[in-house]
């Protein structure tokens, strides 16, 4: 993963709106803890500050609201891009699409293996999730939205994996009437 790509992830991290230790940033982002620092003098060099607390319960927390673009991609659109290589194979650009197409796949691919590396409390939800999932039902979470914690309910359809790392929970939104996507690694708990 590029600096660039780290940088990116600790900002989606830190967008979250909680305070994470040093430590914590440097596991997720799979980097050391010097270099979450050097990440963090960057991002404020360029007008993104980031407070740093002290002590005990010290750690790092995003100092106003930012929101990163959110770029989803579904199996629709990876068939889609199959259907368009299928029928325009003598396109002198099929090779620059058919990259592309790849990178689209390996950039957010549909979680369909038990393989992932989730912390138990994580581990917890998605499987909670999952079976919402495949029962068909509406479950109650806690969810870190523009840096408060708040209470929702979701009817969960899909989970998806976003970038390779992050988990993306798509759901109905019954008061938006519209679909939403929800960052796995905001969601602090399902209430029961």
């Amino acid at each position: 993963m590029s600096k660039v790509a780290k940088n990116v992830k600790m900002l989606d991290v830190l967008s979250s709106g909680k305070k994470y230790t040093c430590k914590e940033l440097s596991n997720i982002i799979e980097v050391s803890p010097r270099e979450i620092r050097n990440y963090k003098e960057e991002l404020e060099k360029n007008g993104i500050y980031i407070d740093s607390y002290y002590g005990k319960d010290g750690g790092y927390k995003l100092r106003s609201k930012l929101e990163l673009p959110t770029i989803l991609f579904n199996e629709y659109d990876l068939n889609k891009l199959d259907e368009f290589i299928e029928n325009n194979k003598t396109n002198k650009l099929i090779k620059d699409i058919i990259n592309i197409r790849n990178k689209v796949f390996e950039f957010c691919k549909m979680v369909n293996n038990e393989g992932l590396d989730l912390s138990p409390e994580k581990n917890s939800i998605y499987s909670d999730i999952k079976e919402a999932i495949l029962t068909k039902k509406d479950i109650c979470i806690e969810y870190f939205s523009k840096g408060e914690l708040k209470n929702r309910v979701i009817k969960p359809m899909k989970i998806y994996s976003y970038n390779n790392n992050i988990m993306i929970v798509a759901q109905y939104s019954e008061d938006k009437n519209d679909i939403r996507h929800l960052n796995l690694n905001r969601i602090e708990k399902i209430i029961k």
